[in-house]
């Protein structure tokens, strides 16, 4: 019996990790908004203009969800060449699909410079994709 029990809380454990996948890559896919190009062509230039954009990467750290109010959110990882050594930085991304505008905060960023704010992406601050040539 303990063994069934067992099978089953596994089996709606997949599940549910499942639907969480599946509602994540659906946040992103009807918003129409591509969260890993958008840090790696748009966020990582206007943070670090120097750095190669061709040769950096960007992964999920936290998969697009809805986080409420219209709000979706990533955490992206960048990671990208400095004139010395490798670098990496953590930004969240917030896109409000009403109005398209993001928000970017900068987590973590191992290039020593400590930047919490750039030319369009200020922490804390709603940003027009409209404005900054952004579809």
């Amino acid at each position: 019996m303990k063994k069934v029990i067992g099978i089953l809380l596994v089996m709606v454990l997949a599940l549910v990790m499942a639907g969480a996948a599946f509602a994540a890559d659906s946040a992103a896919e009807k918003a129409g908004f591509d969260f890993l190009t958008f840090a790696k062509e748009r966020v990582l230039p206007d943070f670090h203009p120097t750095v190669k954009v061709e040769e950096a990467e960007a992964n999920y750290i936290e998969e697009p969800f809805y986080k409420g109010d219209g709000v979706i959110r990533a955490k992206v990882g960048i990671f990208y060449s400095g004139w010395i050594q490798k670098h990496s930085m953590e930004v969240e991304i917030d896109l409000r699909t009403e109005d398209r505008k993001v928000k970017v905060n900068v987590i973590k960023d191992t290039n020593g410079m400590n930047l919490r704010g750039a030319r369009f992406f200020k922490d804390g601050e709603w940003v027009s994709l409209a404005s900054i040539g952004w579809k």
